[in-house]
């Protein structure tokens, strides 16, 4: 367990300070709502910290991170259930937030909310903030009495959402490292360390192996052609990142990642999951389907998908099933087919679809930690093949080099 300190008020809005011991946040914010306060900041203790607490956040350089927004509703959805009104709130979440830039935007809400506007219009001011579906939420709860409940769904949605693309990020990391590792040992190997060595066996005028060979006429390729092979890879990754800016490289890219082996499975289930998550959300919110979808397009950050959303759109403003309409979109697994068919006919399709979402998460998950663990030795084996070919190449002519010296 790790410790954590708190600032919360009593039930007479008095500032208290404290420490407790809990395995996560969430499960520390719910000891404190326990002994009967309102929580308004939980931090780990210094002890207490992880390797996470030494990254940087994306706060500290005057940026909002969806940590900040998550935090935020939490701690309102509890000053609001207790009865606090939403000015007082937000003044003492201003109060306890670290970051700048998020104070501001809480600031510009407060004027708003003080000057008569809902709390959802005040988020819509800040989109970059808070997404279209989270204001959308809010007006639900707000228009129903449940905002209490609407608040603590998107925070526990966000949260599954970042601490899905923390995963999928800690599992490519490792790769990304070694393979830019690999990449610069070459370019230096190939541009500063290979010329010298070239001199030596051109000097005794030895027979080269073929490995040998291969490596000296591509360093004698780049040490002459250099600023071409610079120029070609920028103009690579500028026409690349151009192309994939327009609406049709978009298109192209977000349809054929998802057959990328192993990636796209990961990618696949990633956007499944927040939409299958988002979509059971807005449909228990009793929200009408034709506005869940114009809102779902929004959210899910694939223009491949956001099209096929589009198709089933149409075809349930023509009359089809939500379940028909899925199938005939082809980009379902028949697992999502499977569970939408029974929630229709038990009329509980948020109840399938947040069960799908979970279930999702699950085997992402487990695939996640599947490929950390094989793609390490993948990885040794691609560097080991590397350092032979490069030990072969550089050291085989030195032992011919020695032999004939020897011999003279």
């Amino acid at each position: 367990m790790a410790q954590y300190t708190y600032k919360a008020r009593d039930k007479y809005g008095k500032l208290l300070k404290g420490n407790i011991e809990a395995v996560s946040p969430i499960a520390a914010e719910q000891q404190v709502e326990r002994l009967g306060l309102i929580p308004i900041n939980i931090e780990e203790s210094a002890a207490g910290l992880s390797l996470e607490g030494f990254l940087p956040d994306i706060s500290l350089f005057g940026g909002i991170s969806k940590k900040d927004v998550i935090v935020f509703s939490r701690q309102l959805a509890t000053l609001y259930q207790s009865g606090v009104p939403f000015s007082k709130s937000i003044d003492s979440l201003m109060e306890f937030s670290r970051n700048k830039a998020f104070k501001n935007v809480l600031a510009e809400i407060k004027k708003d909310v003080e000057g008569g506007q809902t709390l959802s219009n005040s988020l819509a001011k800040h989109p970059k903030v808070f997404s279209e579906i989270y204001v959308n939420m809010v007006a639900v709860g707000e228009t129903t009495g449940l905002l209490y409940d609407i608040l603590m769904r998107m925070a526990t949605i966000l949260e599954k959402q970042e601490a899905l693309k923390a995963k999928v990020k800690s599992a490519t990391f490792y790769p990304k490292i070694v393979i830019s590792a690999i990449i610069i040992a070459i370019v230096i190997l190939v541009g500063f360390v290979i010329p010298k060595f070239a001199m030596l066996y051109k000097s005794f005028n030895v027979p080269l192996p073929l490995e040998t060979r291969i490596l000296v006429a591509i360093s004698n390729y780049f040490t002459a052609y250099w600023y071409i092979f610079l120029i070609a890879a920028i103009v690579l990754v500028f026409g690349v990142r151009f192309y994939l800016n327009t609406n049709s490289g978009r298109l192209w890219w977000d349809r054929n990642k998802l057959k990328i082996p192993i990636f796209g499975s990961i990618f696949y289930k990633s956007m499944m999951s927040q939409f299958t998550r988002i979509f059971g959300l807005l449909f228990q919110s009793g929200m009408p389907v034709n506005r869940a979808f114009e809102l779902m397009r929004n959210a899910v950050n694939n223009k491949y998908f956001t099209t096929k959303i589009d198709e089933i759109h149409e075809n349930i403003t023509k009359g089809q099933s939500i379940t028909d309409s899925f199938k005939n979109s082809k980009i379902f697994s028949g697992i999502v087919i499977q569970m939408v068919s029974v929630g229709e006919e038990t009329g509980h399709i948020d109840e399938m679809l947040s069960k799908v979402s979970d279930y999702l998460d699950e085997d992402l998950d487990r695939q996640l930690n599947t490929l950390q663990a094989s793609i390490e030795p993948i990885l040794l084996t691609i560097i080991f093949g590397m350092v032979l070919f490069l030990a072969l190449a550089i050291y085989l002519p030195i032992i011919d080099v020695i032999n004939f010296a020897k011999k003279g």
